[in-house]
């Protein structure tokens, strides 16, 4: 009854996105958690972000496949990146948790698109922004803005956490959230971020250079896959086979 008394809302209230970034970026994130389990689990991510097209999470995770989240906002699907066996996701998929981690996929879909439902411009005391597109996170209620230190996030069955931001720094005129303490009553964790630059910049990132000098290790032709180049010769023993069946 609440998903479809959302879901109704949204439809008939307008959508205003709100993005944590404006202009193409690619941020690398990291996370580091005590999960529900009491475990500790990471993640890390790159997050290649386009306002007006596909967005792009390059998940990697200790306990699990690496994987890609794709999303346009009216659509999305992962992806496995060994095989390129895609999955369509709908909107009730994005309450799933990634991994081991406290993060949702709901978490993603929000940095990407901003989806929130417009607030009334005269009320300026209430920060509080409804979530137009989610079955995870309702709405999500800042201190302040344009640089929150401490945002409230509310979803369903009373689920609530609280992002204590320590730090903003600007990155190429985009000012980004550098870390982040996450606490809610059965998990704990911090969130950084590691770079941001942006996107048309991407051939020249220092972490990727880093990993193109280092010289490549040449195998021994003995230890390939397939030792030999070239065309293969059948053996003498087969081709006297392959005569005497002839006959």
């Amino acid at each position: 009854m609440t998903l479809a008394f959302a879901a109704a809302t949204a439809d008939a209230q307008t959508s205003c996105p709100r993005f944590l970034i404006n202009s193409p970026m690619v941020v690398n994130i990291e996370g580091h958690f005590v999960n529900v389990k009491k475990s500790r689990t990471s993640i890390d991510v790159e997050w290649h972000h386009h306002p007006e097209n596909l967005d792009t999470f390059f998940v990697h995770l200790p306990d699990r496949p690496a994987f890609n989240f794709i999303t346009a906002g009216s659509y999305r699907y992962m992806e496995d990146p060994s095989n390129k066996v895609k999955r369509q996701l709908g909107l009730h998929h994005l309450k799933e948790t990634i991994g081991e981690t406290p993060l949702k996929l709901d978490d993603m879909e929000l940095l990407a698109n901003g989806q929130f439902l417009c607030r009334d411009t005269l009320d300026k005391k209430n920060m509080a922004m409804s979530t137009a597109f989610s079955n995870a996170w309702y709405s999500l209620v800042p201190d302040t803005l344009p640089e929150p230190k401490v945002v409230v996030m509310r979803g369903a069955r009373k689920e609530a956490r609280t992002f204590t931001i320590r730090q903003w720094k600007k990155y190429s005129d985009e000012s980004l959230p550098t870390l982040v303490k996450l606490e809610n009553e059965k998990y704990s964790g911090e969130i950084w971020i590691r770079s941001a630059y942006p996107i048309n910049a991407l051939q020249s990132d220092p972490l990727k250079e880093t990993l193109e000098q280092k010289p490549e290790v040449k195998q021994p032709e003995l230890f390939r896959k397939i030792p030999m180049q070239g065309e293969r010769k059948i053996p003498l023993i087969l081709k006297l086979n392959q005569e005497l069946l002839r006959e």
